[in-house]
């Protein structure tokens, strides 16, 4: 008996396996991200003494001025330079003033009135605000910068006008791929028809347009909507000779040649799923309905098309979660004013090297969506009770 216990419980270990594998696999990720977010272990490390001086809320005096100057003298210039850099993420000026300060920190007498000798920027006290938000090994200023959400000084919190920018963004990054998915179901529903109810004929083209998509880069779609929708390009030139139009049109790097690109890229992912639900709707349904009366639009309306919206829903859903993080396209054919989260998060990553940003925008941007599924799910929910009678 007891063999068979153990060998049950080896076979329960490894069916559920992969699935604790998966979960941490997906779960550690998001984990990481939450902690870059707010760690600042990297400033807080090099300012320890400075740390542990704040901490006390002690105020701005001698002792702070010779944990300052011991803290830059522990380090080297590298150092100095790169946490003078972070610094420089919040007030311009604080690398050029830590650099000088920690080459001549042996030369300064360890007062703050000889701090502020040496420089007179050390006798403001927003220099000294800066250093004591930032050198706590948790910090909160890149949520605060990416909702712009942040202290009013009156106890509370409030946005200032303009802090707000990246929740612009973000709803932007909404407005877009709503945009986008909005016209991959108007264009793939009838190539999804075609396919599902066409003549073999009509199948196999539309078919192979569909998939010869996904054997292209992405990249070389987008420039080839560039190529296309330059002030020079191919469609301004055709309307210019059939005497539309007198003067070249901007219809690239702005939203019009965004929106188009990225519903280029993504038509595929809307018109697979809506082609797989519609051949499975049996061609008997059709043909009663039109036994008992009814004309070829009631039909389509009444019987078939209600059938097609669960195919809508997975396409434009699947299109729309997709269409948030996008990065290439929008960056190519878009203007300044078009760019959508992602852009930013690679900019704060490849750029400005701010790993804490890129992990808050990447955070507002998972939780925006995870908010969007629930109040779905709410809504389906509370539309099934009112079926029901509840």
């Amino acid at each position: 008996m007891s063999g068979t216990r153990h060998n049950l419980a080896a076979k329960a270990t490894l069916l559920i396996l992969p699935l604790v594998m998966y979960a941490a696999l997906y779960l550690l990720p998001l984990i990481s991200i939450g902690s870059l977010s707010v760690d600042n272990g990297e400033l807080s490390d090099r300012f320890s003494r400075l740390s542990a001086h704040f901490g006390t809320d002690a105020p701005v005096d001698d002792a702070a001025a010779v944990a300052l100057l011991a803290d830059l003298q522990g380090m080297d210039s590298r150092d100095r330079a790169e946490a003078g850099r972070m610094f420089n993420q919040e007030k311009q000026g604080f690398r050029s003033l830590l650099i000088d300060t920690g080459k001549a920190a042996g030369d300064i007498p360890p007062t703050l009135d000889g701090l502020t000798a040496f420089d007179p920027r050390w006798g403001e006290p927003s220099w000294w605000e800066v250093l004591e938000r930032n050198v706590e090994p948790v910090t909160w200023r890149h949520v605060q910068k990416a909702t712009g959400i942040k202290p009013d000084g009156q106890g509370g919190f409030g946005i200032a006008p303009g802090d707000d920018i990246y929740l612009r963004i973000l709803v932007r990054t909404f407005v877009i791929a709503g945009q986008v998915t909005l016209l991959t179901l108007l264009l793939g529903y009838p190539l999804a028809y075609a396919v599902a109810n066409g003549t073999p004929r009509v199948r196999a083209v539309v078919l192979m347009a569909v998939l010869l998509s996904f054997w292209t880069s992405i990249l070389v779609r987008t420039t080839a909507w560039v190529v296309l929708l330059q002030t020079n390009g191919l469609l301004n030139g055709l309307l210019i000779r059939l005497g539309i139009i007198a003067e070249p049109l901007q219809l690239i790097f702005n939203r019009f040649g965004t929106v188009v690109a990225m519903t280029h890229v993504l038509l595929p992912f809307a018109i697979l799923p809506m082609m797989n639900v519609m051949r499975t709707i049996p061609a008997a349904q059709t043909d009663a309905s039109r036994s008992l009366g009814a004309g070829p639009v009631e039909t389509f309306l009444r019987v078939y098309f209600p059938q097609t919206l669960r195919g809508a829903a997975v396409g434009g859903g699947t299109v729309f979660i997709l269409a948030l993080g996008f990065y290439v396209t929008p960056a190519l054919t878009g203007g300044p004013g078009d760019q959508m989260l992602s852009y930013y998060i690679a900019d704060f990553v490849k750029k400005g090297l701010n790993w804490g940003m890129a992990s808050v925008l990447s955070l507002m941007l998972l939780a925006s969506v995870i908010l969007m599924l629930l109040i779905g799910l709410l809504v389906r929910r509370l539309a099934g009770w009112r079926r029901q009678g509840v």
